[in-house]
């Protein structure tokens, strides 16, 4: 299938995305002795990161259709930019890095999320409408790679004993490099209908919005936390060394890639429900084997295997709502992605907090279980 500039484009913003967002898991260890907290207070980063994200996702989604795409997208990819170099910046602010600095700084990189969560999705399905599984699925895999580039480059920095802030700073170039790449080309213009704010709230009515918002949040809880802790968990528990446990998320996201490139074609010929069901399951048990890994080399492989059966879920669950929700597309986007702030606020943090309170093997069994709870929600689904 043929896809456009703009489709290739918003693939690589999905990529440098992606590579700013997992930087993150890997450099937690790092940023734990750089501002003097414990790994379950940094748990704090993915809340208020989520913070920022919720509003900015409903409200990019409302907005989409009322002024257009275009300038949302390019303030958002501004955002994304400043707050990137902002973070990077943040320890070198006052006499002592100030942990408190950073997760004000955590917040406007949500901003900067939700508006790129809701408005890279929304225009991929306007560009490719009716069918847009297949482009979903394809460009997600761009944001795959970005998470593969992202821990990489940080255990490349950290093995070589520079600062985890450079990474950062690399992202901020990327975002500036994306913004001039998309200034110059159209997009979907805001609808000419009016659509006030009353209207979009009547969407909440629908069953099925809230089902597909669940969807997502459970799936991003269990991504987010199973990318953020195993590498703590084979550097703590495992014995590995700090970069090579960093490895561990560059494994689950390129098995990410691998999968999200053999699903997009079986997304233009089979319906959501079965499929997601099936990857759904996979995942529940793969990452069950990550929690009870007895060595670093079965972890690595346990999460390689949930990043392959994980690989579909998120841009099946966008395809799965485009198909029952023609119109308003943007504001029904806005409202199912507001799963990937509260999966990301909740479980990640909770996550954190059984780590201190019991052990990361404990909390690694959190993105199993949430993972059983979407699969049982998808067989419902294609029992219908």
């Amino acid at each position: 299938m043929r896809l456009s500039r703009l489709t290739y484009s918003l693939g690589l913003a999905f990529l440098c995305y992606g590579f700013v967002i997992f930087l993150f898991g890997p450099c937690l260890t790092a940023m734990a002795e750089t501002f003097g907290v414990s790994l379950g207070r940094l748990g704090l980063i993915f809340t208020l990161y989520s913070v920022g994200l919720i509003p900015a996702v409903l409200l990019s989604g409302y907005l989409a259709e009322v002024v257009g795409r275009r300038f949302m997208v390019l303030g958002v990819v501004l955002i994304m930019g400043i707050g990137s170099a902002l973070f990077a910046a943040a320890p070198a602010v006052g006499r002592h890095p100030s942990f408190a600095l950073a997760l004000g700084v955590v917040v406007v990189l949500g901003l900067g999320g939700g508006g790129m969560e809701a408005l890279t999705n929304i225009v991929v399905a306007d560009d490719n409408q009716p069918e847009p599984a297949f482009a979903l699925s394809l460009t997600h895999a761009f944001f795959a790679i970005g998470a593969v580039l992202g821990p990489l480059v940080v255990s490349g920095l950290l093995g070589a004993g520079r600062p985890w802030q450079l990474s950062f700073a690399a992202g901020a170039g990327l975002f500036a490099l994306l913004f001039f790449v998309l200034l110059p080309q159209r997009m979907p213009r805001a609808t000419e209908e009016p659509f006030p704010p009353v209207a979009a709230l009547g969407l909440l009515r629908s069953r099925l919005v809230w089902v597909l918002l669940a969807m997502i949040g459970l799936y991003v809880g269990a991504e987010a936390g199973l990318a953020a802790w195993v590498s703590p968990l084979m550097e703590k528990t495992l014995g590995s060394p700090r970069d090579s446990a960093g490895l561990s998320v560059s494994v689950f996201w390129a098995m990410m890639i691998v999968g999200r490139l053999a699903v997009s074609p079986l997304a233009a010929r089979l319906r959501p429900p079965p499929l997601l069901f099936v990857l759904s399951l996979g995942s529940a048990a793969s990452a069950l084997a990550v929690a009870l890994a007895p060595s670093a080399a079965f972890c690595l492989v346990a999460a390689g295997a949930s990043g392959l059966f994980m690989s579909g879920i998120f841009a099946l669950v966008l395809a799965d709502a485009s198909r029952h929700f023609l119109e308003r597309r943007g504001a029904v986007f806005g409202i199912i992605l507001t799963g990937v702030g509260v999966g990301s606020m909740i479980f990640p943090a909770l996550m954190g907090w059984v780590a201190d309170a019991a052990n990361l093997r404990a909390a690694l069994l959190i993105p199993a279980g949430l993972m059983v709870v979407v699969t049982a929600g998808y067989l419902a689904r294609w029992s219908q």
